[in-house]
C-alpha cells in the first residue's frame, strides 16, 4: 500500500465525495471534479472577514456564524453541485495529532481504539472524556504505526453545522498536511520533509522510506511578533523545520536532504519559498498539484490540499 492509499481516509472511512472545501482564518475554498477521469473542475475562493474564524482546540472557532454561513451558502451556489456530501479540510491547530508506534495492535478496532486512546491519555493527560479519535494504520511493518487525531465534539458540531444548515453533508473531514501528501512523487525521494504553512500556524509531516515517520504542528499565536513580522515567522518556521531534520536523521538514522513546501499565499510581496531558501540548508520543491483547463497556478498552489483531498 502506498503512503498516497495509507492515508487517504481521516476521521470517517468513506469514500470520498468529488467535492471539498477548505476554512482557514481568512478565507474558505472549493473545489468540484467533473468528468469521468476526474481532470476537470470548477472552485471557488472566497475571503472571510478577518476574526470570523479563530482556530481553538477546545474554544469555540466561529466567532462570526452569520457570516461564515453565508459564504458557504455561496461556495454551494457558485459550485453548483447536484450531490450534497463533501468532505471538509478543518484548520489543523483545532485538533490535536500524533503519530504513534506500537509493537502489535489488537484485531478488533475496537480493542484498538481503547489502546491507543490509553497510551494518547498517558501523552496528554488532559484531554476531554468525550473526545472524537481518529486511528489509522499506516503498513503492516513492525512496529505498528499509527497516525490518531482528536477533536473536540463541539469543536467538530461548529465545522459539519456550517454546511448542515445549507444543504448539505460532511462525510469526511481531514488535514491539509495529509492530503497535500497524497500529491508527493515518492519514487525518486521517499524520504524528505513535507511542510504546509497557513496564516495560522506551521505543519510537518516527515517521510521516511515512503512511510509517514512524524509529525508535528506550530500555530503561530496572533498578537505575538512572529505573526505581525513575515521575516521573524520564516525564521520561526525555518527553526522548526532544522529541529525535525535532526531529530528525524538522530531517531530514524537517515539523511534528510529534501523539503517539499505548500505555503499559503502570503501578503503583498512576501516569498515564503524564497525567503527559506537562504535559512533551510534543503533542496526545496514546492507542492505542485496537477491543474485543469482555466486554473491558473496561483489558484492551484492555493487549492493544492483540495486537490490532493478529491479522488
Amino acid at each position: 500500500m502506498t503512503l498516497k492509499e495509507r492515508l487517504r481516509n481521516f476521521l470517517t472511512r468513506q469514500p470520498f465525495p468529488p467535492t471539498a472545501f477548505q476554512l482557514t482564518m481568512s478565507g474558505l475554498a472549493g473545489v468540484h471534479r467533473t468528468g469521468r477521469d476526474h481532470r476537470s473542475g470548477r472552485h471557488v475562493i472566497l475571503p472571510l472577514r478577518p476574526g470570523s474564524l479563530e482556530p481553538s482546540f477546545d474554544r469555540p472557532n466561529i466567532k462570526d456564524a452569520a457570516h461564515v454561513s453565508d459564504r458557504v451558502r455561496e461556495a454551494l451556489r457558485q459550485l453548483n453541485i447536484r450531490d450534497h456530501n463533501v468532505s471538509l479540510l478543518v484548520p489543523e491547530s483545532c485538533l490535536k495529532s500524533v503519530i504513534l508506534s506500537f509493537d502489535e495492535l489488537p484485531d478488533s478496532p475496537a480493542e484498538r481504539e481503547q489502546l491507543v486512546l490509553w497510551r494518547l491519555r498517558k501523552q496528554m493527560p488532559s484531554l476531554p472524556e468525550n473526545i472524537r479519535l481518529s486511528v489509522d494504520v499506516l503498513g503492516a511493518d513492525r512496529p505498528r504505526k499509527v497516525f490518531v487525531s482528536v477533536i473536540h465534539p463541539a469543536v467538530l458540531a461548529e465545522y459539519e453545522g456550517l454546511f448542515s444548515r445549507q444543504g448539505a453533508r460532511v462525510r469526511n473531514v481531514s488535514l491539509a498536511i495529509l492530503s497535500l501528501s497524497n500529491l508527493l512523487s515518492l519514487e525518486n525521494t521517499p524520504s524528505g520533509i513535507l511542510a504546509n504553512i497557513e496564516e495560522d500556524g506551521l505543519s510537518l509531516l516527515a517521510i521516511v522510506k515512503a512511510e509517514a515517520a512524524f509529525y508535528r504542528s506550530k500555530p503561530f499565536l496572533p498578537d505575538s511578533r512572529e505573526a505581525r513580522s513575515f521575516a521573524r515567522r520564516m525564521e520561526n518556521v525555518a527553526r522548526e523545520i532544522i529541529s525535525t531534520v535532526t531529530f528525524l536523521e538522530d531517531r530514524e538514522k537517515t539523511r534528510v536532504e529534501t523539503l517539499w513546501i505548500r505555503a499559503a499565499p502570503a501578503n503583498g510581496n512576501d516569498d515564503p519559498l524564497a525567503s527559506l531558501k537562504s535559512l533551510v540548508p534543503l533542496a526545496l520543491r514546492p507542492v505542485e498539484p496537477d491543474r485543469w483547463a482555466g486554473l491558473k497556478a496561483g489558484e492551484a498552489r492555493l487549492l493544492a490540499p483540495l486537490i490532493g483531498l478529491l479522488p
